[in-house]
C-alpha cells in the first residue's frame, strides 16, 4: 500500500531557483499542502534566509545567478550541516558531467524541470525519509 505522502507534517521550506514561473508554481502547491514556503531568487539571497529562519527542506535550483546550487550546498554543510541531506536539487538543464559527479558524490536527489506535482512530493517524501 502506497503511503500518502500529502499527510506528513507540515514543513517549513526554502524554494531558492531563478525562474519566478518555477518558484510560484512549486510554492502555491506546497502550501496548498499545508507547508509554510519562502523564496529566493538565488543562493546569496538564500543564505540571509537561513539566517533568519529554520528550515527544514531546501528545493534548490542547480544553476543561477551569483551563488549557483553546489556553492550554496559546500556552505550549508560548514554552516547547516544537518540541512544537508535535505536538499533537492533541481535543474531545466541535462546534467554536465560536473554537476552529475557533484549530485552522486554527496548523494543528492535532483528533480528535473519540468516535473509533475507528484514527482515532487515523492522527491520531498524520500528525502525525509533518508534523513
Amino acid at each position: 500500500m502506497q503511503e500518502d505522502i500529502t499527510s506528513q507534517a507540515p514543513l517549513t521550506i526554502l524554494i531558492i531557483d531563478d525562474e519566478p514561473g518555477v518558484t510560484k508554481g512549486m510554492a502555491r502547491l506546497l502550501r496548498r499542502d499545508g507547508h509554510t514556503v519562502d523564496t529566493a531568487e538565488n543562493g546569496r539571497l538564500a543564505l540571509v534566509q537561513l539566517q533568519e529562519r529554520r528550515y527544514d527542506l531546501l528545493l534548490c535550483d542547480l544553476r543561477m545567478p551569483e551563488l549557483s546550487g553546489p556553492d550554496l550546498y559546500q556552505i550549508v554543510m560548514r554552516h547547516y550541516p544537518d540541512l544537508c541531506q535535505r536538499m533537492i536539487f533541481l535543474t531545466g538543464d541535462l546534467l554536465s558531467p560536473a554537476s552529475q559527479a557533484f549530485l552522486e558524490q554527496h548523494g543528492l536527489s535532483c528533480l528535473f524541470k519540468p516535473f509533475h506535482a507528484a514527482e515532487l512530493r515523492r522527491a520531498i517524501h524520500q528525502v525525509l525519509r533518508a534523513g
